[in-house]
């Protein structure tokens, strides 16, 4: 596919409002980096990216989207940070990425925490005045499941109790956890009991199936037994009002050369976007697919394609973004608007991406609205 012309991304900008005419927006002092890598192409995305850090036709994208969304964008896709332990610090990073209202969860992987998770996102979550919510989990990391049953099955139903839980999380790659094996049928057994029925599954290879895993001294498996989606059709077909949400939708966090071969060619992400399709109660999430380095390029390459894949399936309608860049302050607004630019260019209408960027979420974890999102 060749290099988008000048021309191209003025139809890009000016199809959503941007900008009213050809002379304003080459007025922009738009910047070119000639090549710069940008989602699963080298040429075809280059002038794309390179808008993306002209921030006054970032303002323009952000305004055009909001009214869109009236008001309203919802990232369902947050983890706990160092830098923040309070609802406020959180809702204060939210609001100057014009969001309106967040989802934090966070896994039991094999390390030991100064706190226990479930107490921790919905305390924050408490505190927030129904800007937060959360989702509960539970530690499946242990050598003996069978010695630890009992109380990991109170921990998972203590916390779908807590005040503003809405769900499940689970993260089958970070806690070696299989996805057709007997503790997913414990889980999914309390899930389907519990008022909150809805699991949300890290589903796709991590980044610390690598080095990172080493460095941090975690443990974790990116075997396809825990990171093959089409492992948990008959669970999906066995509980048919149990809402799968399956996180990333396959995404290939692992490069593709030299890691441990955890790198299967967007395969898993084509088998998500099938069972969205085939099933009812299995919706996908675009989280973490436009995590960004410092300098604007994209972390992992093929988030572009997803969203175009996506589109040309028809499954706009069960798909929601998320951010899940709150580790770093000042990292959820560039991820935000790269998603926005992504199904821009995959000629997502505009009410596909308010569908995407608001009302999927509130529809499937049944979040309440709230307006009033402004920008900075």
């Amino acid at each position: 596919m060749p290099a988008l012309s000048l021309a191209e991304v003025f139809l890009v900008v000016s199809s959503i409002g941007g900008v009213q005419s050809w002379m304003q927006f080459k007025s922009l002092p738009l910047k070119f980096s000639g090549g710069r890598r940008c989602g699963g192409s080298m040429k075809a995305r280059e002038l794309i990216c390179s808008v993306d850090h002209n921030e006054r036709l970032d303002y323009e994208i952000l305004a055009k989207e909001l009214e869109h969304c009236e008001g309203e964008i919802i990232d369902p896709h947050l983890h706990s940070a160092p830098w923040f332990d309070d609802a406020d610090t959180l809702l204060e990073e939210l609001r100057r990425s014009n969001v309106s209202v967040g989802l934090l969860y966070d896994p039991y992987p094999k390390l030991v925490y100064p706190y226990d998770v479930n107490t921790r996102v919905a305390t924050i979550a408490k505190q927030s005045n129904g800007r937060i919510y959360a989702l509960a989990s539970l530690n499946t990391t242990h050598d003996n499941w069978t010695d630890h049953r009992e109380y990991e099955i109170k921990r998972l139903r203590d916390g779908l109790k807590r005040e503003c839980v809405l769900g499940t999380k689970l993260a089958p790659p970070q806690t070696c956890l299989p996805l057709n094996g007997p503790i997913m049928d414990d889980i999914l057994e309390v899930v389907n009991e519990s008022i909150q029925k809805l699991v949300a599954i890290h589903i796709g290879t991590t980044p610390a199936c690598g080095p990172l895993g080493k460095q941090i001294g975690i443990e974790c498996n990116c075997d396809e037994e825990c990171v093959d989606p089409s492992l948990l059709i008959p669970k999906i077909e066995a509980y048919p009002d149990v809402t799968f949400v399956l996180l990333h939708s396959g995404h290939e966090f692992m490069p593709a050369e030299g890691q441990n071969g955890y790198y299967y060619d967007f395969r898993f992400t084509d088998k998500c976007i099938a069972m969205a399709r085939k099933y009812d109660n299995v919706y996908l999430s675009v989280s973490a697919i436009f995590a960004q380095h410092p300098d604007g390029t994209l972390k992992y390459p093929g988030g572009f394609e997803t969203v175009r894949k996506m589109k040309e399936a028809g499954i706009t309608r069960k798909v929601f973004w998320g951010s899940d860049a709150s580790f770093y302050r000042g990292q959820i607004r560039p991820v935000l608007l790269t998603a926005i630019k992504a199904m821009i260019v995959a000629g997502w209408t505009p009410e596909e991406r308010a569908w995407t960027l608001r009302g999927c979420a509130r529809h499937v974890f049944k979040i309440p609205l709230i307006l009033g999102a402004t920008i900075e």
